[in-house]
């Protein structure tokens, strides 16, 4: 035994990273595990039950890694110590997010998921089939890298929309969708993106809703006759994953609006002002992401939103045209959307989704479920 310890003295570094590991693992071990993570807005992942299943599937270990990699202690300043050595290193991007110019970061897309992209493409055409009486529109929202091409850098791997556009033309008819693109593009130099957020502005979803409510005969309200609030120090989504070091806040922006919001009987304002004080902002607009929800206005007719999140900072501007805003989220909707249109006799149906979304959401097809 003493000659054990003679030969491993020989190797003090070994020693060393040795007792860092053991310490690591130990305060690892003990160290406090959280269900959600506020700065990433994200639910973590759960320690996963052991079964022989699990274990001869492969489906055990990758949930331990994940459990892991979710619970590892100190994990925000790895995240960031990560950020600040990457930047010194000349690269370009951190955790899924690339950086383009002007502080503007962007979601890294490697390539297009064209399986998911047609089920979900096709989801919404067979819904416009099976409902020919409504007049149902699909508006894709451009993300930022598609818009703002003078803040990507040159081969960064980001969205393109032009992609997405061409094949919703093909399956659903440009009869029904609503493309925005020039309209957005023709106002890139204005504040229409957040540069640490994924979404676009209230700016932004302005000019959409306008190009909205002129693609089914109505006129649109003038940007002059919404009065705009802002909140400083907004760091959105892209900010959570990066935590670039040295990164500049956004302005967050929202219109003065005083209606009321049912989510599943719960009746409130439409905006949940509580969430200004927190780090996940976005979250104020339509009180969050509902199954759910029905908007009273001071328009005529009703109107049907199936959305993501692009959709929260819009749906606002409807209430001065529409008398009844129903909105769903096919994430968390579990009943039949075509029964929901026939029991509600709308006049439009308005899917809106953003152009990585339509890429990546696997929901979107429930919409022709539970019939």
């Amino acid at each position: 035994m003493k000659k054990f310890f003679n030969n491993i003295k020989k190797y003090p570094l070994i020693i060393f990273f040795g007792v860092v590991l053991y310490v690591v693992s130990v305060a690892d071990w003990f160290s406090p595990q959280y269900e959600f993570s506020d700065l990433e807005n994200r639910s973590l992942a759960e320690f996963p039950k052991f079964s022989l299943k699990t274990l001869i599937n492969n489906e055990y270990t990758p949930k331990i890694e994940d459990f892991t990699e979710d619970h590892f202690i100190k994990r925000n300043s790895w995240i960031s110590l990560k950020s600040i050595s990457e930047t010194v290193l000349g690269k370009g991007e951190n955790n899924g997010i690339v950086y383009g110019k002007d502080g503007y970061q962007f979601t890294k897309v490697l390539g297009a998921d064209y399986t998911q992209r047609m089920k979900n493409i096709s989801a919404v055409a067979a819904f416009i089939q099976n409902n020919p009486d409504v007049n149902i529109k699909f508006l894709m929202a451009p993300t930022a890298p598609s818009v703002m091409t003078d803040k990507v850098k040159p081969g960064s791997p980001v969205n393109n929309a032009e992609d997405v556009i061409t094949q919703l033309n093909e399956l659903i008819g440009s009869e029904n969708i609503v493309d925005v693109r020039e309209t957005i593009k023709a106002h890139s130099d204005e504040y229409i993106y957040y540069r640490t957020d994924h979404h676009w502005t209230t700016l932004g979803a302005y000019y959409a809703y306008a190009d909205y409510m002129t693609a089914i005969g109505r006129t649109p309200q003038s940007l002059s006759s919404f009065e705009f609030e802002y909140v400083e120090d907004f760091l959105g989504t892209h900010y959570s994953k990066s935590k670039n070091f040295n990164v500049e806040a956004d302005i967050m922006s929202y219109i003065k609006n005083d209606s009321q919001i049912d989510v599943l009987g719960d009746v409130n304002s439409i905006y949940d002002y509580d969430k200004l004080e927190t780090r996940d902002k976005y979250a104020m607009f339509l009180r969050g992401n509902n199954s759910f929800s029905s908007v009273k206005g001071t328009g005529e007719g009703k109107i049907l939103v199936i959305k993501d999140s692009y959709a929260n900072c819009f749906i606002p501007f409807l209430t001065g045209d529409f008398e009844q805003i129903d909105i769903i989220d096919l994430r968390f909707f579990k009943q039949s959307t075509n029964q929901l249109v026939r029991d509600n006799g709308y006049e439009q149906v308005l899917f809106l989704y953003n152009s990585e979304t339509i890429d990546t959401d696997i929901y979107v097809p429930v919409v022709n479920m539970f019939n």
